[in-house]
């Protein structure tokens, strides 16, 4: 299962007008003419409206894809010898496909402006384990390029394995699955953890920032 916060929330007729046959085309021409065109939109409308919180895209297009990515190809150790479950209908893989877009585009998602964390009323549901949502969006003010970056780590790992699915490779999933769980856990030790196995740990052992 993904790694992510967990959260919980607290508590009529027809208009006669002038037959079309008494109009002469002058009267066409001047009204083609006077006529004003609709306004192109510009300003606010234009703008995104990220409705959704993080932690709702978090729940719904990245943990149920990852997952399904990441059990694809399971190999088990029997007494019998080594079992291999891996994708090989067409449906198998049309939902693979499916999964590896909902991945790429909430990468996508992640990185838009004003995206609230999560709604007022949640908190952690594992205190000491994952940081609470105000703190997390804390950390996501503090460093918005760290958080872009991290994003975006999402999404080429979605692309990854979007190819490999399209490519049929199996051998190729499992490398986009390990890329995928590199990217999700980087980002995780950055916002989401506290100090202690997160972000200031890793900076302080050198390891570059997502």
């Amino acid at each position: 299962m993904l790694r992510m916060f967990g959260v919980s929330r607290r508590g009529g007729g027809r208009q006669r007008g002038t037959p079309l046959g008494l109009l002469t085309v002058p009267t066409l021409l001047v009204t083609a003419c006077t006529t004003p065109a609709p306004a192109p939109t510009t300003g606010p409308d234009q703008d995104f409206q990220p409705t959704a919180t993080i932690e709702e895209l978090m729940r719904w297009m990245v943990d149920p894809p990852a997952d399904a990515m990441w059990d694809a190809v399971v190999i088990t150790s029997t007494p019998d010898g080594l079992e291999e479950q891996r994708p090989e209908t067409d449906d198998d893989w049309l939902a693979l496909e499916r999964d590896a877009v909902l991945l790429l585009e909430a990468g996508n998602l992640l990185q838009m402006e004003n995206r609230p964390v999560a709604d007022a009323a949640s908190v952690s549901e594992l205190p000491g384990v994952d940081l609470e949502p105000e703190e997390i969006a804390a950390r996501i003010a503090d460093n918005p390029d760290a958080w872009r970056r991290s994003a975006r780590a999402l999404h080429d790992a979605g692309v990854v394995m979007l190819d490999a699915v399209r490519a049929r490779d199996v051998d190729a999933l499992l490398e986009g699955g390990d890329r995928l769980d590199v990217a999700c856990e980087n980002c995780h030790s950055r916002f989401w953890y506290p100090s202690g196995p997160g972000s200031r740990a890793l900076e302080a052992a050198g390891t570059p920032s997502p």
